[in-house]
């Protein structure tokens, strides 16, 4: 088992800069600390937490409140962040919350004494509610919703990676492009939703198309999956309502519109482009494979991290109310390209 010299031979610094690293303390330039973090992860060293806490005060548990697992993207998400806090010497209590605002306080108040600090994707939370839970354990939200209340807080670029993809779709020709997944009605918690829209909306102008109404398809629940992409694609075709291209809000909603197209007996793309949202693993192998945008799960757990960090370790001045915005990639597949996919996408 290596130890703490043996990190710092590796990393050629002393014993005591790599306590620092290891302790998230400040003082320790950039480069000096990735050269400790590469060390620690070359030997795999793994701290002795118990002995920290004790000597620092610090509790090296975070929770991360998730409202579903069942999705593709909190799954994958849960995952990217397990991995980062490992990387800095933290364990993660994953809990559910199904969206619901009582479950979301209850799980400050039943665990907040007991955890150094909280990675929340809250749902139903109020301002009033996230502020509270931001006083009560260093938090950051993981959220596509704005809040007032001054807290930390990441999100994906969900406008401008719509108005990529719909961007995408103009550049092949496609001229009477769906949206399937919106929400009209205005609540808060559909964020994600609302943002997307945006984004086809802004597509459409950039490529000056009209923004018709009967090509936007909202869904019967909050939940994006795929029974839900299909029904909405199923009442598309059978309104017999002309269109050539679908962008859905997320690949579940996605891959439930290619099932249903391609049961309708249309081809993809030939007749129908279809493209999703969150870029997960699904979509990498459907038949075809999907065309999405990745929204950057690696870096909004690193940066998620990088913040409860700073909030654990007292390290910031700043109050909360830190926003950072992760960047996005167009993957481009199979269902919008065909087999072109092989040259220009992966």
């Amino acid at each position: 088992m290596s130890t703490m010299n043996d990190v710092a031979q590796r990393a050629g610094v002393s014993l005591k800069t790599v306590s620092r690293v290891v302790n998230g303390e400040p003082n320790v330039s950039e480069q000096t600390r990735r050269k400790v973090d590469a060390a620690i992860a070359e030997l795999d060293f793994r701290p002795n937490s118990v002995a920290r806490n004790l000597r620092t005060g610090r509790i090296d548990l975070i929770g991360l409140a998730l409202p579903y697992l069942s999705q593709p993207y909190f799954s994958s998400l849960a995952e990217e962040i397990m991995r980062e806090a490992e990387r800095h010497g933290l364990t993660v209590l994953i809990e559910l919350t199904e969206g619901d605002a009582e479950a979301e306080l209850a799980l400050v108040r039943e665990h907040g004494p007991h955890l150094g600090g909280l990675l929340m994707y809250p749902v139903g939370l109020s301002d009033a509610q996230a502020l509270t839970v931001a006083r009560t354990v260093p938090t950051v939200f993981i959220s596509e919703r704005a809040y007032d209340a001054h807290v930390d807080r990441v999100a994906m670029a969900n406008r401008e990676g719509v108005r990529a993809l719909v961007g995408h779709m103009v550049s092949l020709g496609y001229t009477r492009i769906a949206a399937l997944g919106a929400d009209h009605t205005g609540r808060p918690e559909r964020a994600a939703a609302h943002l997307r829209l945006d984004g086809y909306r802004d597509g459409l102008r950039d490529a000056g198309l009209p923004y018709l109404p009967e090509l936007v398809l909202e869904v019967g629940t909050p939940h994006w999956n795929r029974q839900e992409g299909s029904a909405g694609m199923r009442r598309l075709i059978e309104g017999g309502i002309p269109f050539d291209a679908v962008v859905a809000f997320a690949d579940a909603l996605a891959l439930g519109a290619l099932h249903a197209v391609q049961e309708a007996g249309l081809r993809v793309p030939a007749e129908v482009a279809v493209a999703g949202f969150d870029d997960t693993d699904d979509a990498r192998y459907a038949h075809p494979s999907l065309t999405s945008v990745a929204p950057g799960r690696a870096q909004i757990a690193r940066e998620a991290l990088a913040l409860l960090n700073d909030r654990m370790n007292g390290t910031v001045d700043q109050e909360p109310g830190r926003l950072v915005v992760a960047d996005f990639q167009l993957t481009v597949r199979e269902s919008t390209l065909g087999g072109m996919a092989a040259w220009g996408g992966a």
